[in-house]
């Protein structure tokens, strides 16, 4: 059982957190987000760029769990919102949230949760192969399904190859070596914590 726990979230708060620690790290994991979204490359065919924010916010869910996740994801959007240039790009404020990629951001925060969820709650989500699985499934279904809705809503769009080809298929190889490279981090971090 021992064994079980160390290999659960390793930057997740305990009861014993305080207010203050909980507040810097919520800030920490919104920064690390905002610095993996200044990884960006613009597709000339669509408004959504290829960015680092999957990396991140997989990574977010698992490190510190599923409410230190979905509550770092929230306030990325949050303070991003007001006018923190961490959006992809060095972009900030309410166009953003309102743009073409609101619905990837909106996303970030129930793919952050379910990650560190799984992770915490079942043995083979800890595992490589359940691990990479968990993370692709959250960011297929969370981020790029609410991205491609809102997508379509914006663009006027309801054709749904229109839509993949615009919203997911430039995106599937990327990201899926975004997850592998973050699987690979969580890996080495619990193999760390079994010594």
């Amino acid at each position: 059982m021992n064994r079980l726990r160390s290999q659960k979230n390793t930057l997740a708060w305990n009861s014993n957190t305080s207010i203050a620690t909980r507040l810097a790290t919520i800030l920490i994991g919104a920064a690390f987000i905002g610095l993996a979204a200044q990884v960006k490359i613009p597709l000339p065919w669509t408004p959504v760029p290829i960015t680092g924010q999957t990396f991140a916010v997989l990574l977010a869910g698992v490190l510190w769990g599923a409410q230190g996740g979905a509550l770092i994801t929230t306030a990325y959007i949050l303070l991003g919102g007001l006018g923190i240039p961490w959006f992809a790009g060095a972009a900030g404020g309410t166009a953003v949230l309102v743009g073409p990629t609101a619905g990837y951001l909106v996303g970030f925060i129930p793919a952050a949760y379910c990650t560190g969820l799984l992770y915490n709650r079942f043995a083979w989500a800890r595992r490589l192969p359940g691990l990479i699985l968990v993370m692709t499934c959250a960011n297929f279904i969370f981020i790029h399904g609410t991205g491609m809705i809102w997508l379509g809503c914006i663009t006027g769009i309801h054709d749904i190859s229109k839509l993949l080809a615009l919203g997911m298929l430039p995106f599937i190889s990327g990201d899926l070596v975004k997850i592998t490279a973050a699987a690979a981090v969580v890996r080495s971090f619990s193999s760390r914590n079994q010594t």
